[in-house]
């Protein structure tokens, strides 16, 4: 109502006010009742809060939600919940950068090969790091260049602490994300390991069951053309794709290939997650050994 108020007052230098809340559809006492109202005021309350709100979707790069606002903010101590953040984030003109439902990760399963049972069984929880690993493949398009994305996360902290990137959805790219993995915990075998991945054909090939041999990991696999028994590393991939494009360029394939490090260091130091109180997988693996 008040922008049609706000048409009349733009017009009624060269049109008669009756007039012009008659065309609008708006009574004129309605009009010179909006006109004559005192000027909202910003509470200091408001301020503050404005404040923090555009200091978190700022660092998101408008990537987080009135949910994820709110709940970062409680988690530091603001007396807040979702409706007001969603309330202010409307007067503030802000919205956040929707996700999308699913990414598009590569299912290419095999009859043939090594299949293994699932062990994890949609258990997403780990007490311990280094107990849960979550893998997957994801394919993604730039510039007509066709190149994939292979990931691995802790279900302990949900931290990627594997990553590779290549053109070629091979046994090679899998193998250099299982060695990062190990490299950055400081691994020298996956015996206590369970790695859960879908029944893709480079999960289950000779290739791959030799390095499970080698490295000792029990490998799990989700059942057949299911992907919610993969859902947290199905979760990080609809993240990347959604959010990427809003941190880094996506102009040539080579671009994204250098920047991948970046958003995966972002994703495990900066974006906060409400499986963890709103800390990232960083920070709470970090209060960790700080309490221990």
């Amino acid at each position: 109502m008040s922008k049609r108020y706000e048409a009349v007052s733009l017009l009624r230098k060269d049109h008669p006010v009756e007039l012009l809340c008659k065309a609008i559809g708006v009574s004129k006492s309605g009009y010179y009742s909006y006109i004559n109202r005192p000027a909202k005021t910003v509470s200091e309350r408001d301020q503050k809060d404005i404040k923090a709100i555009q200091q978190l979707y700022d660092k998101s790069k408008k990537t987080y939600g009135a949910k994820h606002i709110a709940g970062e903010l409680k988690a530091k101590g603001h007396v807040i919940n979702h409706k007001r953040v969603s309330r202010l984030m409307r007067e503030m003109n802000i919205k956040s950068v929707i996700r999308a439902v699913r990414p598009s990760t590569i299912h290419k399963e095999t009859s043939g090969g090594y299949i293994h049972p699932n062990l994890l069984n949609r258990d997403f929880n780990a007490v311990l790091p280094n107990r849960k690993w979550v893998t997957d493949l994801s394919e993604l398009t730039v510039k007509d260049v066709k190149f994939f994305i292979s990931a691995i996360v802790d279900l302990h902290n949900r931290e990627v602490i594997g990553f590779a990137i290549s053109v070629h959805p091979n046994a090679d790219l899998v193998e250099k994300t299982v060695r990062m993995a190990m490299d950055r915990r400081g691994l020298t075998d996956l015996k206590q390991v369970v790695l859960h991945s879908d029944r893709g054909s480079v999960y289950s090939s000779t290739r791959h069951h030799r390095l499970e041999n080698e490295l000792g990991f029990s490998p799990s696999m989700s059942r057949k053309a299911n992907c919610w028994d993969n859902a947290v590393i199905e979760s990080f991939f609809s993240h990347l794709k959604t959010k990427f494009p809003h941190f880094f360029s996506i102009d040539s394939a080579e671009q994204v290939m250098a920047d991948l490090p970046k958003f995966v260091a972002y994703y495990n130091g900066e974006r906060s997650q409400k499986r963890l109180g709103y800390l990232t997988p960083a920070a709470y693996l970090e209060l960790e050994k700080l309490a221990s």
